[in-house]
């Protein structure tokens, strides 16, 4: 599963946006640390962000990247930081312990490349995805940014006068 839209996931949205029963539409979601909010992510410090999925549309996520700062342009190569993802609603984490970021999210800036997913992950309209991201290192940064790629999903009534939708499209709830 190397590009883009091999997963069964992405092949049934295509096929649905084909079928007239979706569009699809590329969409970024993303979290932002910043200094001086109260977001700020304090050396050796812990925060959570929710990341609010708007009510119009499913979101599909493919794949995931994270730049860090520690001064205003100077970017943090290999950032010592600790990311945990959990969905709302069902409370599921997206893997079994905080990760280092750098094996959930690529970056541009570290020369890596974001990080395609091995199965993109549907997550439904109007619910939250939680990001707690926790700083290992003795230096505050200045920002840093999470970003999931993907698309929404709009659910459209079909050429056989059908209305798709989550469970025809992706068979889930």
């Amino acid at each position: 599963m190397n590009g883009f839209g091999d997963s069964p996931m992405e092949i049934a949205a295509c096929q649905a946006m084909l079928d007239g029963r979706a569009f699809l539409q590329a969409f970024t979601y993303s979290a932002s640390w910043q200094m001086g909010t109260n977001t700020a992510l304090g050396a050796n410090g812990t925060v959570e962000i929710a990341v609010q999925i708007n009510a119009d549309a499913d979101f599909l996520i493919q794949e995931m990247d994270f730049t860090s700062t520690t001064a205003a342009g100077t970017f943090l190569a290999t950032a010592d930081y600790l990311l945990t993802l959990t969905l709302s609603g069902s409370g599921r984490q997206l893997m079994n312990q905080s990760q280092m970021i750098a094996n959930i999210a690529g970056s541009y800036q570290a020369n890596q490349v974001p990080r395609r997913m091995t199965m993109p992950v549907l997550v439904l309209a109007n619910s939250t995805i939680t990001c707690n991201l926790v700083n290992r290192t003795a230096v505050a940064a200045n920002r840093a940014d999470f970003s999931m790629h993907g698309f929404k999903v709009y659910y459209t009534q079909g050429r056989d006068g059908t209305v798709g939708d989550r469970t025809q499209i992706f068979h889930v709830l």
